[in-house]
């Protein structure tokens, strides 16, 4: 199950908006008070109905409504609605609408009432000059089904988990380690300790894993330790009988050991983050982002943010990102309400990059990449970046650039082209062997690689590489194998690139729609790539 689209009319800066997510990462990008947090509260509304009411109307209107979308719901997440609606048999279904009302000022008897359902009908109607009439209980169009939202437990197998950015608490919750704490999801973390109790039990599933995690980005282990009389807590050992306790480290500590507790769970869930960011110094934040890569293909996430960094680990492909701005109402409006657009962007660089520009960031606040791949040509170029890394080698989609070169004989040039840009990379050690250039293994591709070993001598010779097949498409999965031979038998060289791209988008396209088959496929075909990929991988690290 996953959130398909949300639309929001008439809740505090939105007049009537529609978000479209993707399944995987959605990135919302904006400045502060541009309306990112009502987007992930309104969806937090399934599982939390306290966090809207019908105050967050927006003003002048007397009527404001939740739309929320899921989509490929299961037999075992349809049971989710079930459970919730006072035991009434919700029928199974592939997609299922669920809407909240919030009625301001209604009638002069009733103020504030709300309601959570599951159809698409309004208990209410509304006339041209927006005045709301509550339809009476006979009337057919009102009846609905009431959902009282999901479980906020493990145990009943909660749909959503929250990251908000108000996520400090007063204090740790150090006495209840029964099932409420241990397995409950809440919006803060004061049951940090129950959490940490679990996971660092070495039968627990994900606990090697998240020992592994804390000690590589905190650089020290950390559990549970004694409090007072009957009590535990979060904290390490400094000597034996020596504590300190997790309320003497900082929100950092806390905030990461928190998500990774929240990461390290099982898949098919929503994963609601704001501003993860914020407390987390940047090589902590940059473990956190390749976890949430890697959990990005059996969870759905929707991420607000102000960071670069986010926004360049995270744009990888396949994620959707939102771009949240903010402008004065229409002028006829005396007080000049705000009013919230969502626009989603492309993810390409330039995009990209006017995006974080219409933050106040500059050029020289963007990280460089830790490593350049020059291949021979576009559709090779376009194959590894858009498949091949992201599924075989997503830690390098964010940390490689992948560049094209128009043919064997520009390979060189383009090489030479990438050092005359960055002059100090003889200079720097950290840029220093941090190239590739790969051609094809026909006699155009071998000379070109073996006159670029012979101008850059310095670099070791394996930076420059031949493939054993004499056409990248030779790595293609065998269906495509007939278009490629009858492509190559051609003379025009215009007529061969175009045929190339189109061929090359036809594959993308198929990875897309049969991704187990083209996974499998790939490993068979291209399994010559891919090890050079693990290579290059590996020397980053």
């Amino acid at each position: 199950m996953f959130v398909k689209q949300l639309r929001l009319i008439n809740l505090r800066s939105f007049t009537d908006t529609s978000i479209q997510f993707s399944t995987g990462i959605n990135l919302l990008v904006g400045n502060n008070n541009s309306g990112k947090s009502t987007i992930i509260k309104s969806l937090y509304k399934l599982q939390d109905l306290q966090t809207f009411k019908w105050e967050d109307v927006r003003k002048g209107k007397e009527a404001g409504r939740i739309q929320i979308d899921l989509d490929e719901v299961s037999e075992k997440d349809a049971f989710l609605f079930a459970i919730n609606h006072k035991g009434l048999i919700f029928p199974t279904a592939r997609s299922i609408k669920v809407c909240l009302n919030l009625y301001y000022n209604l009638i002069e008897t009733k103020r504030g009432v709300e309601n959570l359902y599951f159809d698409n009908s309004i208990p209410y109607t509304e006339d041209s000059t927006g005045r709301i009439t509550l339809k009476k209980q006979d009337d057919p169009s009102y009846s609905f089904t009431e959902f009282t939202g999901f479980p906020k437990t493990e145990i009943q197998n909660n749909f959503i988990y929250p990251f908000f950015a108000k996520r400090k608490t007063h204090y740790y919750s150090n006495q209840s380690f029964g099932e409420r704490e241990s397995f409950g999801v809440s919006e803060d973390l004061r049951n940090i300790t129950s959490k940490m109790q679990n996971i660092c039990n070495p039968s627990h599933t994900h606990n090697k894993q998240f020992v592994r995690l804390v000690k590589e980005i905190l650089g020290f282990e950390i559990g549970v330790v004694p409090h007072g009389e009957n009590q535990q807590n979060t904290g390490i050992f400094v000597r034996n009988s020596v504590i300190i306790p997790i309320e003497s480290m900082g929100e950092g500590v806390v905030n990461i050991l928190g998500l990774l507790v929240l990461l390290l769970t099982e898949n098919s869930k929503l994963y609601l983050i704001e501003e993860l960011e914020n407390d987390i110094h940047p090589t902590a934040l940059k473990k956190l982002l390749d976890l949430i890569i890697s959990k990005s293909k059996n969870n759905q996430f929707i991420i607000s943010t102000h960071s670069n960094i986010v926004v360049k680990y995270l744009g990888i492909a396949g994620t959707t990102i939102f771009q949240i701005a903010w402008q004065p109402y229409e002028k006829k409006i005396a007080d000049k309400l705000p009013t919230s657009f969502v626009t989603q962007i492309p993810n390409e660089p330039l995009h990209k990059l006017a995006l974080l520009e219409s933050l106040g960031y500059d050029l020289m606040d963007f990280d460089m990449y830790s490593a350049y791949l020059i291949f021979e040509e576009s559709s090779a170029e376009s194959i590894v970046k858009n498949y091949l890394i992201p599924t075989f080698s997503p830690q390098l989609s964010h940390r490689i650039k992948t560049v094209a070169a128009s043919g064997a004989s520009d390979v060189e040039n383009r090489f030479h082209s990438l050092l005359s840009l960055f002059v100090y990379v003889h200079q720097n050690p950290v840029y220093y062997k941090r190239a590739w250039a790969i051609a094809d293994g026909d006699e155009a591709g071998k000379r070109a690689i073996s006159s670029i070993r012979k101008r850059f001598k310095t670099w070791p010779k394996e930076q420059f590489i031949t493939l054993q097949k004499k056409n990248f498409e030779e790595y293609y999965p065998p269906e495509f194998k007939k278009q490629f031979d009858q492509i190559r038998t051609g003379t025009d060289k215009a007529v061969i690139k175009e045929q190339k791209a189109v061929l090359t988008k036809s594959l993308l396209e198929w990875t897309h729609a049969n991704p187990r088959a083209a996974r499998t496929a790939f490993q068979k075909s291209a399994k010559e790539v891919l090890q050079l990929l693990k290579k290059i991988e590996s020397a980053l690290k």
